[in-house]
């Protein structure tokens, strides 16, 4: 349910309202799936808060019937078949080892090694007490 306000600044002696709705096809085939038709039943009234004292509202409420078919052209199909997402999976898989082939060749995998020392290095020798 939708409360709609408007004024009316130049109301005369007649109006007539209208509203219109729409049901996008996807939503027909995600809630009604097994259905081919359905019928809405739409109400709607219309109140009118005014000054005039003798403001008279002919059908005030009002009960409409809409019925709804599906448009088989747009039915959309079961799911996916297995061959394809087989193909997708292997087709991911070798896209993957190509990557990593490829980052191997270019050395992105090899272990950084710590630079020779630029200093030589000295090693320690004990020498015995008896010779300090």
């Amino acid at each position: 349910c939708r409360p709609f306000r408007c004024p009316l600044p130049s109301f005369e002696r007649a109006a007539v309202l209208s509203a219109r709705g729409r049901l996008w096809n996807s939503t027909f085939l995600e809630e009604f799936l097994a259905v081919t038709s359905v019928e809405l039943i739409v109400r709607a009234s219309v109140s009118v808060t005014s000054s005039i004292k003798n403001l008279v509202l002919r059908d005030a409420s009002v009960q409409i019937p809409v019925s709804i078919y599906l448009d088989p052209g747009a039915a959309v199909l079961g799911g996916v078949p297995w061959w394809v997402i087989l193909l997708a999976v292997l087709a991911g898989v070798l896209l993957l080892a190509l990557l990593v082939a490829a980052l191997w060749k270019v050395g992105f995998f090899r272990r950084a090694r710590a630079a020779p020392p630029a200093l030589p290095q000295h090693h320690a020798v004990k020498i015995p007490r008896e010779q300090r």
